[in-house]
């Protein structure tokens, strides 16, 4: 039988000890496995060991933890509301040191009888805080030692110049320590003698020397860091090619040639009268170990640190992957010697070459490793002061995971029933979304969050995962804020639809077209702002989700408004419809990309309520804050937890029955306590049906005058800003060609850069429209095709006002070529239904409509241009949306010309050159493009013997279709527009090009009256 390469090296006189330990590794067995099969003989713990072990590297390790952390806060600070952090710690490291002493004591008796040093042990760290301060070293080791009461415990204590006398003073006192954070020949020396001025003292006292131990710990990989960072520097192209050279050459070997003359001094010691006569007297050798034996360095091998430092009177304590890694593929053999020369000639040659002592690169390393030491000190002490409050809090919550397990069965009844539905999605959210509705939001299950009267001033929940359906109806129906059967889940004449839309009064924006929730959220968290409303945003996403860019623009969005009441939680699944995740369950990507945009970011176990609790507490402080959140794609049920290719679908009866046993939800009732947040709300002042007062809007502008529609939209934007107090305004990146800048100017706290991001700028226009504002979105009209699927949702949404302007149509434009002209626009929005396409030809008409645009329900599109226009209108001109102006008109009209824009001056040039050649044509301002003025081009079908469409538009989609689907059966409809692809040149130029010029569309009128 072949034995363990790890427990072969005690063949050569070496220890093994698990630089790991953790309450899961007692309670598993799998310390003892290794003790039993691995010839492990020692553990050494610090604080970052024990943080990965107690805040949970995994969920068994908190599982393990939970319990005892519960019975020391009981314990060390029974019914106080402060938490004794440290006492707690403490309890549960002595405990788990303690547990591993037992293990490990057979290994300890038999070394002190076998004479060849200290093995068996467990270490145990003072606090890194204690490293400059002598006497609280000695006192908290002096503690620590009774309070474990093992004899093979080893304190840890830093090699400071304030550690050496406390050590010296411990192994007085019988105290095993550890001497840490070696990296020097010179801190090994003192190290060495003050264990023996130890030993000494106490055979002069006539005390017992064979059951006192000690090992010095020498730190090799972050020798390695710190030279090579400097010999890579020496590796510089522009550096001397020898020195170059021998710098490439060193690379990676400082450790192992600083350990190997330590181990010299070691054997010279060994060797002194001194110490035999200590030995005659049973005193035990101080052990050399090496620590940090993990490589950082991925170009180093794995067992870098092991195969060349094996010998006698060492140990060796690696991590758990280093330790599987060496038994493994590790090669044993004795490989130290009481001479080194190479290791001389290596560091002779690294201090020429480095220009710098090596032992001044480790008094650095001291310095630099206490405060390595401290700062996971800091964070285990936090991190498990947040858990104990965690823990507390699902306590006093009450049966909040047996609410979970109702959800869940509701869940797969719901989908099971309508034979279809995201089950597994929703199960992996439903620890997230009861520690939401049932313990931290503020909310009135009898007050829904959307209809004709939102309730605002509570916390709001918006499932930007839409798919998951199923566990909000769940979720709302356990809290009693819905009264429909969720069988009823996808039914025709249900609310409770697969994904979610406004039809439920409890869903302010349909979602399920993923990537588009955050961005509403911010709209909505921007109104409450405006309105002095202090309710908390939770928006569910799912990791998937994560990989649409929409939901970066809102990420940047809420961070750069300062939307410190947004919260994202990732329901971080791991399974994407169709297979893996990208990044699976290592939150650490999203966690980092959000923070990259100036988030808080939280990074929890998405079904550990004690993790939940506290990280939606913490959504209490200023944010925005992203919860990402490791869950289980169909977490409770074990043949679908983890399982690909449920995706979408339902149970059926014989696997629901199985499903329901496992989860066995209790019969229980968690009611929700209504609750509500500050707020300074008014009453909403009523609104008239129609259009404001128009007299309030002054428009000078004489007949003639050369005008840009933008221009008035923008001065018509400013006029109506001082009367509508809920108008408010965004643009991205484009406000001086769209001419919002006047009222970014006068209204500086209803503006909003939305930058070049239009997924979210239209996303969060929709979030101000469902939160009673009365949003106007501006930018190019060729941009808004960017945000064409979030209009879309808008539209599914009934967004109550919502105006959005695109400037620059048409070729029109000029000079700044194809992708800069909006000829797609008007076919997008004439597709989604309940909108309106509006297109001003001159200033008065881009004024009125937008007033109109305004007052109106719904989305409203707008179409303005680039270049100056003649008025054409009277300033009391009145535009009603679904009317259109005739501007020529006679009993003796041949055919009618229809056009809207900038189309509108070209028709009636060409309409002036026809009559001038004896064919007379009506002109039809077509400014209301949907609804069409119907009637009025019935008429004209009725009484011409054509229809001329002109539009600076695609001829596909636009005007002239709309036009034809109207009136087509009545007469012959013909279409100008644009074909082809555009090119720079003059408007003129480009308007000739294209056959919309006043010559070309004369052309084409003749032609068909002939």
């Amino acid at each position: 039988m072949t034995t363990s390469p790890l427990s072969r090296l005690h063949n050569h006189g070496q220890c093994f000890w698990l630089d790991s330990l953790s309450r899961r590794m007692l309670d598993d067995g799998s310390l003892e496995r290794r003790i039993r099969d691995q010839g492990l003989s020692g553990v050494t713990s610090n604080p970052a060991i024990f943080a990965k072990a107690m805040l949970g590297a995994s969920p068994e390790d908190r599982a393990a933890y939970d319990p005892r952390i519960r019975v020391a806060q009981e314990t060390t600070s029974p019914g106080d509301a402060e938490i004794d952090v440290r006492a707690i710690y403490e309890r549960l490291a002595v405990d788990d040191v303690r547990d591993a002493c037992d293990l490990l004591l057979p290994r300890w008796e038999q070394a002190m009888t076998d004479g060849a040093g200290v093995d068996g042990c467990v270490s145990l760290e003072v606090s890194p805080h204690l490293a400059h301060d002598t006497n609280a070293t000695v006192l908290e080791a002096r503690r620590l030692w009774h309070a474990v009461g093992r004899p093979n415990l080893i304190i840890k204590v830093p090699g400071t110049p304030q550690g050496i006398p406390a050590i010296e003073q411990l192994l007085v006192e019988g105290i095993n320590v550890n001497i840490t954070l070696l990296f020097g020949q010179a801190a090994y020396e003192e190290t060495v003698q003050a264990y023996i001025r130890a030993l000494e003292q106490r055979l002069r006292e006539g005390r017992d020397l064979h059951t006192i131990g000690s090992v010095a710990s020498f730190f090799l990989s972050r020798i390695d860091t710190a030279v090579d960072a400097r010999l890579r520097r020496r590796s510089h192209p522009e550096v001397d090619p020898q020195l170059r050279g021998e710098a490439q050459a060193l690379l990676g070997q400082s450790a192992v040639a600083a350990a190997r003359l330590a181990y010299v001094r070691l054997r010279e010691l060994l060797a002194s009268e001194r110490w035999q006569h200590l030995a005659e007297h049973g005193a035990q050798p101080q052990r050399l170990l090496w620590a940090s034996t993990g490589t950082k360095d991925p170009s180093l091998p794995d067992t870098h640190y092991i195969e060349p430092l094996i010998g006698p009177y060492t140990v060796s304590t690696m991590p758990e992957a280093t330790a599987d890694a060496f038994d493994d593929h590790g090669r044993v053999a004795a490989t130290l010697s009481a001479t080194a020369p190479e290791a001389t000639a290596i560091t002779q040659q690294l201090e020429r070459v480095l220009g710098v002592s090596m032992e001044s690169i480790a008094d650095q390393l001291v310095g630099e490793g206490v405060q390595k030491f401290n700062a996971p000190y800091e964070q285990l002490l936090d991190g498990l002061e947040q858990r104990a409050r965690s823990l507390a809090a699902v306590d006093e919550a009450g049966p909040l995971p047996g609410v979970a397990a109702k959800l869940r069965a509701q869940v797969l009844r719901m989908t099971t029933a309508a034979g279809s539905g995201h089950a597994t999605s929703s199960l992996s959210a439903a620890d997230l979304v009861t520690g939401l509705l049932f313990h931290e939001m503020r909310w009135d299950p009898s007050r829904p969050w959307a209809g004709d009267d939102p309730a605002r001033d509570q916390d709001r929940l918006l499932l930007s995962k839409g798919h998951a359906a199923p566990i909000l109806w769940a979720g709302l129906h356990e809290a009693g804020a819905i009264g429909e059967d969720p069988q009823n889940l996808r039914r025709l004449h249900s609310d409770l639809e697969g994904h979610p839309t406004p039809v439920n009064p409890w869903v302010p924006v349909a979602t399920g077209s993923l990537g588009q929730g955050l961005a509403a959220v911010n709209g909505m968290a921007l109104a409450d702002r405006l309105d002095g409303i202090e309710a908390r945003h939770f928006c569910i996403l799912g990791d998937g989700e994560c990989s649409e860019g929409s939901v970066w623009e809102a990420a940047q969005f809420a961070a750069d408004q300062g939307l410190e009441r947004v919260v994202a939680i990732v329901d971080m699944n791991a399974l994407e419809q169709s297979g893996p995740a990208p990044y699976g369950h290592d939150s650490s990507v999203l966690a980092g990309r959000f923070r990259a945009f100036g988030w808080k970011t939280l990074e929890i176990d998405g079904h550990d309520f004690a993790d939940i609790l506290a990280a939606l507490a913490a959504t209490r402080e200023g944010g925005p804050t992203a919860i990402i959140a490791r869950t289980v794609k169909g977490k409770g049920v074990s043949f679908l937890e983890g399982a690909d290719g449920w995706h979408g679908k339902a149970l059926d009866q014989d696997e629901l029955v199985t499903a329901l046993a496992e989860i066995d939800a209790p019969d229980l009732r968690r009611p929700v306590e209504p609750r509500r947040v500050p707020a300074r709300l008014e009453p909403a002042a009523p609104q008239s049906g129609g259009p404001p007062a128009r007299e309030a809007l002054k428009l000078d502008w004489a007949k003639g005058e050369e005008v840009a529609t933008r221009a008035a939209f923008g001065d018509a934007l400013v006029q109506l800003g001082g009367r509508l107090s809920d108008l408010v305004t965004l643009d991205g990146d484009v406000k001086n060609s769209t001419k919002t800048d006047g009222f970014a100017k006068a209204f500086p706290t209803r503006f909003f850069e939305a930058q070049i991001a239009e997924q979210n700028m239209l996303g969060a226009a929709l979030g101000l429209a469902v939160s009673g504002k009365r949003p106007c979105v501006a930018t190019f009209a060729a941009f808004l095709t960017r945000a064409h699927d979030v209009i879309r949702m808008a539209a599914h949404s009934h967004a109550p006002h919502m105006l959005i302007s695109g400037s620059h149509a048409g070729v029109s434009i000029g000079e700044d070529g194809a992708s800069q002209m909006g000829l797609e626009d008007i076919a997008m929005f004439r597709a989604l239904n309940a909108t309106t396409v509006l297109y001003p030809s001159d200033a008065v008409s881009a004024a009125r409509l937008t007033e109109a645009g305004l007052a109106h329900q719904g989305i409203v599109y707008l179409r303005t241009t680039r270049g100056k226009t003649p008025v054409l209108y009277d300033a009391d001109e009145d535009f009603p949306i679904g009317g259109s102006k005739t501007l020529m008109a006679s009993d003796a009209d041949e055919l009618t010309l229809v056009a809207a824009g900038i189309t509108v001056h070209t028709a009636l040039a060409a309409a002036k050159r026809l009559r001038e050649q004896g064919v007379a044509a009506r002109v039809i301002d077509a400014y209301s493009v949907k609804p069409l003025d119907v009637p009025t081009l019935k008429q004209a079908a009725e009484t011409t013997a054509a229809i001329l469409v002109v539009e600076d538009h695609n001829r596909d989609g636009g005007l002239a279709d709309a036009v034809a689907a109207q009136v087509g059966r009545l007469t012959r409809v013909f279409g100008l527009g644009v074909t082809g692809e555009p090119h720079s040149g003059t408007p003129q130029e480009l308007l000739e090009r294209h056959r919309l010029s006043e010559r070309e569309i004369e052309k084409e009128a003749l032609a068909i009256a002939a």
